[in-house]
C-alpha cells in the first residue's frame, strides 16, 4: 500500500511540474511577442553590438536569407546564443559561440520568427530579433 502512495505522489509532482514548464514557455512566447512588437520597421544589416553595458539594440531585425553580425567591441569574450540557456534551442541558426575581444562574426538567418539570445557566458545579458 505504502509503494502506491509513493508511486501517486510522484505522479503528482511530475504533473505539476509539467504543468509549470508548459506556462512558463507559453510566458516566455508572449514576453518575446511583446518585445519584437518594438521591433525595428525596417530591416537593416546594422550589426548587434556586443559592449561591457551588454548588446545593443536591445531588439533588432532582419530579413530572412540575410546576414546577422555579431559585433564585439567590449574588453571580453561574448558567447552569442539562442534562448533558452543553457541548451540553446529556440533557434540554432543564431547558435553563433564565442566572439573574441574586437572581433566580429556573421551567420545567415532563415528561420522566421521573434528569438530571444543571450551571453552564454553571462546569461543575464540578452536581447530579442525579429526574423522577418
Amino acid at each position: 500500500m505504502r509503494k502506491l502512495y509513493i508511486g501517486i505522489g510522484v505522479v503528482v509532482i511530475l504533473a505539476i511540474g509539467a504543468f509549470i514548464l508548459v506556462q512558463n514557455n507559453s510566458n516566455r512566447k508572449t514576453q518575446l511577442a511583446t518585445a519584437c512588437d518594438s521591433a525595428p520597421s525596417a530591416t537593416s544589416s546594422a550589426p548587434i553590438v556586443y559592449s561591457d553595458s551588454g548588446f545593443s539594440p536591445a531588439v533588432s531585425a532582419v530579413t530572412a536569407g540575410g546576414t546577422l553580425i555579431i559585433k564585439n567591441s567590449s574588453g571580453s569574450t561574448v558567447q552569442f546564443d539562442s534562448d533558452p540557456h543553457p541548451i540553446h534551442t529556440d533557434n540554432p541558426e543564431l547558435n553563433v559561440g564565442q566572439v573574441a575581444s574586437g572581433e566580429q562574426k556573421s551567420v545567415t538567418v532563415n528561420k522566421t520568427g521573434c528569438f530571444g539570445y543571450h551571453n552564454h557566458l553571462n546569461p543575464s545579458e540578452t536581447g530579442k530579433i525579429l526574423i522577418k
